[in-house]
């Protein structure tokens, strides 16, 4: 008898049947699709929801859901969608079938249910989860989208891109699902970046970030190989998943070979030669038999003489966690390299001495797009600069964006002390006059951190003898937690000596800056009403930046539009403090705020959405920073006094139609342009 015939007797074949009502009252049945199975089996009150990958479509004999072996032995049930083909599960036959088997009642009764995938069927178990509200989500290397729009930084599964639907609105972004599940689990390689990419952009509470370094895209087989797959599956179908435990029990990956691959080739990446080649010589030792170990070390001596010099410092303080690590490279003849013209837009940076990239340099210029490596041209000149310098980044002008990119990196300045003979900052977009004003601008911002040493930018590489590289300590998606040296650099040096000054409650505004700059139709309204609650209606721009200090210090309530006022506000609220986040558009990303003011001042910002309409003009054909939202003030007010930021029985004065009329009339004259509205007009 062959092993395939023998396999099939072994395992448990239910019954099909021909509807999800038929379905729902059996303990176990396939109900087929033509493109996606649902595949159930009833063993417990915890039920397994899986999706297959790529690795598993089609490969069982006969066909079974991706994980029943692993769930049959823990006791777990499991509804498993089988798909016939690599689609990332874009059809309509899987939003169909989880939703009729939801409606027909199979989901209830179960005590807790785990939708999980790896990839392909991690994009999925995110995506369709929020079917059934509640659910725990475990997901391994997913993705939110292949969508470019969406997800510019992910350049993988090129076919699947182009071959299946990415631009039909329903269930395209995984990430839209996050706020409908009770947990999320979220597995990765902090190290590859498009992994750690998709899982930034997943929001919310619920999220549980497990980094495992050096796993690759393919983590589940490493966790399989160190024995914890198992018990992940067991206890996050539990609820108990224990993290310590398993970061200990993942010690034995070092025994792993794929792991200690991994391990060097991100080594070399990074500029670790040293380190690489202690880890080879180490590896090969302990396995003469290591391929990689030998290629390893024959690659890294034959580089060996035109390697720059490279020194990793790692700031430990505070206990770092991912994506943070304290590290900043400490590199002898390292080259820094502005945009220029003949080079990929926006291209810049930092080239080790034998001109190969330095990854740590890469900056984001927004959420998902960041900074290509640059290319010297074989006759670009380079500028010798004597002494010791920081490398800090572009330097950006709006104040959000100065906060957020131009600052990331200066959390190095408590770790390297006296050692610094200056700070050179890239010009954005190249234009090196404007940086030069931008620095002069910031002057009193830098000498509340202690910066006395010259602060430049160049328009040509330039080569310091010796250049210091940290990682960036604040930014964008999940670096908005800030390190714990960011958070100290500027609680302490940024606020030293600047007292509490001003009310406790602080209204902050938009309504003096440029209509260019988008807004809100009467934000005068919030001002007048929030004046008679006893609120200071502060424009930070109109003042100073210790001015601005004191204030955020002396607030123990804060209301504001989103803007990038709260991310000052961020670093000096008090613990124990409330701030209330007014959306001003659509699709603003609060998340950033959330993660921020959690991570700064232990403090959960409480998020208003009460936008009736976005209102559009010029060129625009989305909502953008231009944008002028449309809110209903009395859902807004509502929530205010819900939430106590005005006294219970308040009643505000609010306009009518006609004055919201004449408020869009008045932004379209400040601007000279008319205006269309994107949203209900309800």
């Amino acid at each position: 008898m062959s092993s395939s015939a023998s396999q099939k007797r072994a395992i448990r074949i239910p019954p099909e049947v021909a509807s999800a009502r038929e379905a729902a009252g059996r303990d176990g049945f396939i109900l087929r699709g033509e493109l996606v199975d649902a595949y159930f089996i009833r063993r417990s009150p915890i039920l397994f929801v899986t999706f297959d990958n790529l690795a598993s479509v089609g490969e069982y004999d006969p066909p079974q859901p991706w994980l029943h072996a692993r769930m049959a032995k823990e006791g777990f049930s499991i509804l498993g969608l089988i798909a016939t083909r690599k689609d990332w599960y874009r059809n309509a036959d899987t939003p169909r079938l989880l939703t009729e088997l939801r409606d027909a009642g199979l989901f209830k009764g179960f005590e807790r249910i785990v939708f999980v995938g790896t990839s392909m069927g991690g994009y999925a178990a995110l995506t369709y989860s929020r079917i059934v509200p509640g659910s725990v989500v475990l997901g391994f290397s997913l993705q939110t989208t292949l969508n470019r729009d969406i997800a510019p930084f992910e350049d993988r599964f090129r076919y699947a891109q182009r071959k299946w639907d990415w631009e039909s609105p329903d269930y395209l972004d995984a990430a839209t699902a996050a706020s409908a599940a009770s947990e999320i689990w979220l597995f990765y390689d902090q190290f590859v970046g498009e992994d750690r990419a998709h899982a930034a952009r997943v929001p919310g509470p619920a999220v549980r970030h497990v980094a495992c370094g050096h796993f690759g895209h393919r983590i589940m087989r490493q966790l399989k190989a160190s024995g914890t797959l198992d018990t992940v599956l067991r206890q996050i179908g539990t609820g108990r998943f224990d993290e310590a435990a398993f970061r200990k029990a993942l010690r034995s990956r070092r025994d792993i070979r794929v792991w200690r691959k991994e391990f060097l080739r991100n080594l070399e990446l990074r500029g670790h030669g040293q380190l690489a080649t202690q880890m080879a010589e180490w590896f090969l030792a302990d396995d003469p038999r290591s391929r990689y170990a030998r290629k390893t070390l024959a690659r890294l001596a034959e580089t060996a003489e035109a390697a720059p010099e490279v020194r990793e410092i790692i700031v430990s303080d505070g206990d770092p966690q991912p994506p943070f690590r304290g590290e900043i490279l400490k590199i002898a003849g390292g080259i820094v390299v502005p945009e220029r013209d003949h080079d990929t837009g926006l291209a810049s940076g930092v080239l080790f001495a034998d001109r190969s990239y330095c990854e740590l340099s890469k900056a984001w210029i927004r959420a998902g797009k960041f900074t290509p490596e640059p290319v010297l041209a074989p006759d670009e000149p380079i500028e010798p600069l004597p002494g010791r310098h920081l490398f800090a980044g572009h330097l950006r002008g709006h104040f959000g964006h100065f906060l957020v990119e131009s600052t990331a990196r200066l959390w190095a300045l408590d770790a390297l002390g006296d050692e610094l003979d200056g700070i050179i900052y890239l010009p954005y977009r190249g234009a090196v006059e404007p940086t030069r004003r931008i620095i002069r601008s910031r002057q009193d911002f830098f000498h509340r951190l202690g910066v006395t040493v010259p602060i430049q930018t160049f328009a040509t590489a330039v080569q310091p003898e010796v250049l210091y590289v940290p990682e960036l300590g604040f930014g964008w998606l999940e670096r908005y937690a800030g390190s714990p040296a960011y958070r100290r650099l500027m609680r302490e040096r940024l606020g030293h000596g600047i007292a509490p000054e001003g009310g406790e409650k602080l209204y902050v505004s938009r309504s003096r800056l440029p209509s260019k700059r988008g807004g809100i139709l009467g934000e005068t309204v919030i001002e007048e009403n929030l004046a008679r609650q006893g609120y200071e209606i502060f424009h930070p721009e109109k003042h100073p930046l210790d001015v601005q200090i004191a204030r955020y210090k002396a607030a123990h309530r804060i209301v504001a539009l989103d803007g990038s006022a709260l991310h000052l506000a961020a670093y000096f609220l008090r613990e124990g403090g409330q701030v209330a986040l007014i959306l001003r558009r659509s699709k603003a990303n609060a998340a950033d705020y959330v993660l921020q003011y959690r991570s700064f001042c232990g403090v959960d910002p409480d998020i208003i959405d009460v936008i009736r309409k976005d209102w559009i003009s010029g060129d625009a054909r989305r909502v953008d920073f231009r944008s002028v939202g449309e809110l209903d003030f009395t859902a807004l007010f509502g929530r205010l006094q819900e939430l106590g930021y005005t006294e219970p029985g308040f009643a505000p004065d609010l306009p009518g139609k006609k004055d919201i009329e004449a408020m869009l009339q008045e932004f379209s004259e400040r601007r000279s342009e008319d205006f269309a509205a994107i949203g209900d007009d309800d």
